[in-house]
């Protein structure tokens, strides 16, 4: 039985991005040249060409096929806790576990950043921050007397914050660092992300939950 137009259309595609992801991890973006895209896929150049108009087209297919955001969005909609602190150790940590299963995402991201300037991550932020808000504000109405009156965009900014802090640092300084600097590392994070590093001025503790 003869495979519909379409979905030879979509293996090729498929192909395609798959074959780009790779050169792209292993040569970076300049050192990649769309008959190379062509060769890796098994398709003419001119079929690539069907597909995509430019290499930045093909990057930004890449980009966004292969964003963790696929993952992410359903574990933080998945997420428990039987408390506000707990529901965002478990956000936090899924977050971690999906980006620490595609280490070499990372390796686009910074062709994204240095060679584009973000502008793929900035139009998929737009098109993500609605849906972002409206997680939020599930939450928020979840456990209304425990978060401040904060605008929800500064809640979900500072929370990316913490998250790409979080990340940056134990992939770039915690394997050289002392075992100080990474135990209960995640739970560090949240706890002063959620409480700070004050002392609460009246009973001489931290309002947080962490103890040394």
């Amino acid at each position: 039985m003869a495979i519909p137009v379409s979905a030879r259309g979509a293996q090729t595609r498929s192909a395609i991005l798959q074959a780009a992801y790779d050169l792209f991890i292993s040569q970076g973006y300049h050192g990649t040249s769309m008959r190379q895209i062509a060769q890796a896929a098994q398709v003419a150049l001119g079929g690539l060409y069907n597909h995509f108009t430019s290499k930045e087209a093909v990057f930004e297919a890449v980009f966004l096929s292969f964003h963790p955001y696929h993952q992410v969005i359903p574990v933080i909609q998945a997420a428990h806790g039987d408390n506000l602190e707990e529901l965002v150790q478990d956000v936090f940590r899924g977050m971690v576990q999906v980006v620490e299963s595609q280490p070499d995402f990372m390796n686009l991201m910074f062709i994204e950043v240095v060679e584009f300037k973000s502008v793929h991550t900035q139009k998929l932020f737009t098109n993500l921050f609605p849906q972002e808000l409206d997680i939020l504000q599930r939450i928020a109405g979840s456990y209304p007397e425990q978060i401040r009156s904060i605008p929800s965009p500064m809640v979900i900014r500072t929370f990316l914050g913490l998250f790409f802090g979080y990340y940056l640092t134990e992939t770039g300084l915690a394997p050289a660092a002392p075992q100080e600097f990474r135990h209960n590392s995640i739970q560090y994070f949240v706890d002063v992300y959620l409480h700070g590093i004050l002392v609460h001025p009246e009973s001489g503790q931290s309002s947080g939950s962490l103890k040394g």
